[in-house]
Formats: C-alpha cells, structure tokens, sequence
C-alpha cells in the first residue's frame, strides 16, 4: 500500500482508560498500545466501527487524538492518527512525561 507507515515504528504498550467516538457512537475502553502515528484500542461496548471512519480518542494523559480507523479485530481497534503538529505534540509529551527517567525528589 503506497504511503503506509506498517509496524516500522516503535509502538508502547499502554492502558490508558479513554472516551472513544466514531461517527457519533462513543464508548469507554482503554488505549493498547501508542506510535507516533498510530493507536489501538479496546473498546469496552460494541460500536458501529468501519474501517475508514473518523474516530476521536480522549484520554487525561494526552487529552483529544484524532485518527482514521484502520483495522477491526473486535473488540480492538486500530486506527492511523491524524499527524497535525497538535496530535504529534501530545503524543511527544506523553512519552517525555512518562518514559524519561525522573531524579528523585
């Protein structure tokens, strides 16, 4: 497939509670596992999910992400995130934030 990014990228494993929405259906579920440029998630209701769709994942590590749906394996999801500067923004911070060795206080 011309342009597609594949498992090439370093993904982390995750369990991030989120609000998901697709096309209007939103759940609760978690976030999987995180790359610069791609997310999957578990939802915890089945919604209508078709590959294609716009779907927004909200967590309070990184607040609102927005990608494309990329595959279906219910009741996982996997979605391409949108690459604005304020979607790679988020996902930066939440790797500085929480994997960068801290000094004690």
């Amino acid at each position: 497939m011309k342009g597609h990014i594949g498992r090439a990228l370093k993904r982390d494993r995750t369990r991030l509670r989120a609000k998901i929405d697709c096309m209007g259906q939103k759940t609760h579920g978690a976030v999987l596992d995180l790359s610069a440029h791609g997310i999957c998630m578990q939802l915890a209701i089945d919604i209508p999910v078709g590959r294609g769709d716009k779907i927004t994942v909200e967590t309070e590590e990184m607040g609102l992400l927005v990608g494309t749906v990329r595959w279906i394996r219910r009741p996982r999801v996997g979605a391409e995130l949108v690459l604005t500067s304020n979607n790679r923004a988020k996902v930066e911070s939440y790797y500085r934030f929480f994997h960068e060795p801290r000094s004690p206080t």
